[in-house]
């Protein structure tokens, strides 16, 4: 009776607190060193490490290196045996796509820190709200960063074959359409990059990389080995630590269409970012603050309530985050315009041409 008595006490125990506790899901590796997610899951950490302990919230991530296979599984598992509240998520288009799909059935509040991919928000699914700016943005301003100063530098468009890449590729070429033309066009599957020694022949003065952080770092080692004095501009990549770390010397120079806007709350950011982590932020270390920031204060509005949550993260746009002002267009992505940066002494800093 008396093991009974304390078991039901015990359960009761649990129960309380967990009703009293708001479950916040994260599907992205809890990892500080993934080479994709390690910056988002510490950006994401230190949100709810500053601000979760006041608000009794709790953070339970889930994670498959197959997103289509495991992951589909445990993100299921995350949103209906956990009982979470609202999701952060995911580390790329590929993963936040798969996530868009559940979330959409689950009627579920949904903050996308990292995706730059237009057509997650495409579907018209009113949960989902995406902190960067997209392709479109993106390309647009390397364009015009290419053409700035009346130039139209002959280029190879050098590209890898993975979902974000092809997605860039095509925002790219749209944003080039009779302005830009690439002499040659090449495309490789992740990892497998020795196709570029045909670039050695042609007389171009540029390359366009739009690939992930390490099949970007790849190529641009190649591209100094093969072709010193070429110019080099990547896609948004280039700007995270993973790119930079990879690269390494290689990449001074490199210019590329930067998702950060200006922003007051920055250095302080940095400062608590490198203090807390041994290292300064990326891009999308600072973007996954933001949503993870955004979804808190909607939180504390709202309560777990998910219909008031979603409502709440609509209302409290505009919003002056880390990373820049965010406001949502019709479809919840954020309407931030990109510029170009270029990596000078190891660091992105805003690309000034000289006349």
């Amino acid at each position: 009776m008396r093991a009974a008595r304390r078991w039901l006490v015990a359960a009761l125990a649990v129960w309380i607190t967990a009703a009293q506790e708001i479950r916040i899901g994260y599907f992205g590796p809890a990892d500080p060193s993934h080479p994709l997610g390690g910056s988002i899951w510490q950006g994401v950490s230190l949100a709810f490490e500053e601000r979760a302990p006041v608000q009794s919230l709790l953070l339970i991530p889930a994670w498959d290196e197959n997103p289509w296979t495991g992951g589909a599984g445990k993100l299921a598992r995350l949103i209906y045996e956990e009982h979470t509240a609202a999701l952060i998520g995911g580390i790329d288009g590929t993963s936040t796509h798969l996530a868009e799909q559940i979330v959409a059935k689950a009627l579920l509040p949904l903050v996308d820190p990292a995706s730059t991919d237009r057509t997650v928000n495409a579907a018209f699914v009113p949960w989902i709200f995406s902190v960067m700016p997209d392709d479109r943005s993106l390309m647009r301003a390397l364009v015009e960063g290419m053409l700035a100063g009346g130039e139209r530098p002959s280029f190879v468009l050098i590209s890898s074959t993975d979902h974000d890449s092809r997605i860039t590729r095509r925002e790219f070429l749209l944003a080039a359409e009779r302005r830009l033309r690439p002499q040659r066009a090449l495309e490789f599957h992740p990892g497998k990059t020795s196709l570029l020694a045909v670039i050695e022949d042609l007389k171009v003065e540029a390359a366009v990389v739009l690939a992930g952080p390490a099949d970007s770092a790849a190529v641009v080692q190649e591209l100094r080995r093969l072709r010193p004095g070429l110019t080099i501009y990547c896609g948004p990549a280039a700007g995270s630590r993973t790119f930079l770390e990879l690269a390494g010397d290689a990449a001074e120079g490199v210019r590329f269409p930067d998702p950060l806007g200006s922003s007051e709350r920055a250095r302080d950011f940095a400062r608590r970012f490198a203090a807390r982590w041994g290292k300064p932020p990326d891009h999308l270390a600072a973007h996954a603050y933001d949503a993870a920031e955004l979804l808190l204060e909607a939180v504390r509005r709202a309560g777990a309530d998910r219909e008031a949550i979603r409502d709440a993260l609509r209302g409290l746009a505009p919003w002056s985050g880390v990373s820049g002002r965010i406001e949502w267009d019709k479809l919840g992505r954020n309407t931030r315009q990109a510029a170009m940066a270029e990596i000078c002494q190891g660091a992105p800093r805003p690309f000034v041409r000289i006349q």
